[in-house]
């Protein structure tokens, strides 16, 4: 049984509700990678079945997707894998992000995501799942507190302490509740530690047991900066934290490396060698 989500992870301000359930369906159907029928949809996504089958309907006549009228199942066509493949083509054009992806989720066996930024949010772009190494459920388009998960820590790494402090002081002067505060000399030592060790690696942070290796992809690849994630049990990945982080940087470093017409050398050296990997530590 397939249960209701919501790729905005229930963030619906100042969105237009059509706009969200029809790339909430194209996201539906990047995760399931298979035809599906009206129902299917509907009951995926918690949207009502008339509703639902008329935007299946309006992205037909798009091109879109396209219907099969003996089995009554929709199908994305190849419009689709051609949006956006403009952006970042070094990463996009040949397919080397989702190749780097796969490569990672083969040789780890765990679930590998995209993070990026989407304002005070760590959000990912895309995910490749890992049935049997995560428990609940994780899709495409889930945001995380910027300041308290293993991506965001990935993203604010990048930032100076300076732009840190802002950002925080921001977001605690809106915060609702006190326990939604975050201490800042707290988070600022923990990214000094993530950008010693070149990775952020939380524990227990959102959900008990599950923890989330990240490393951030080189910035001059893509338009805005992006992370490679690693998530799974805790104990799972702290038995193998340094083999996970190897494995993230030597593919990183063999399907990224090509893209640097110039000196690719000294990038893959970037990649792997200038990025110490320290001994796991008991917590994070």
């Amino acid at each position: 049984m397939l249960v209701p989500v919501s790729a905005t992870g229930g963030d619906q301000t100042h969105v237009v509700k059509s706009a969200v359930r029809t790339l909430e369906i194209l996201e539906f159907f990047d995760e399931i990678r298979r035809s599906a029928n009206v129902v299917t949809v509907s009951e995926a996504l918690g949207y009502p079945q008339s509703s639902t089958a008329a935007l299946l309907r309006s992205m037909v006549t798009m091109g879109y997707l396209q219907y099969d009228a003996r089995a009554r199942t929709y199908m994305p066509t190849d419009r689709v894998s051609l949006l956006g493949s403009w952006i970042s083509p070094p990463l996009f054009e040949d397919g080397a992000l989702l190749k780097m992806m796969r490569a990672i989720q083969d040789r780890s066996g765990q679930l590998v995501l995209i993070g990026a930024r989407n304002g005070d949010f760590a959000q990912y772009v895309h995910v490749l799942k890992q049935p049997e190494a995560v428990a609940h459920h994780i899709q495409t388009g889930m945001k995380r507190p910027i300041a308290t998960s293993g991506v965001g820590h990935a993203l604010l790494s990048a930032l100076s302490d300076q732009d840190v402090r802002r950002l925080v002081h921001r977001m605690n002067a809106y915060a609702s509740e006190p326990q939604d505060k975050v201490d800042i000399a707290e988070l600022l030592t923990q990214l000094a530690r993530v950008r010693r060790r070149g990775y952020a690696f939380s524990k227990h942070r959102v959900v008990e047991n599950y923890g989330m290796i990240a490393v951030k992809l080189p910035s001059d690849l893509a338009s805005r900066l992006l992370v490679i994630g690693i998530g799974g049990c805790v104990d799972a990945l702290q038995a193998r934290e340094s083999e996970l982080v190897a494995i993230a940087r030597e593919e990183m470093a063999h399907y990224l490396a090509n893209k640097r017409s110039k000196d690719e050398g000294e990038f893959r050296l970037r990649l792997v060698s200038d990025q110490p990997v320290t001994a796991p530590a008991a917590s994070a």
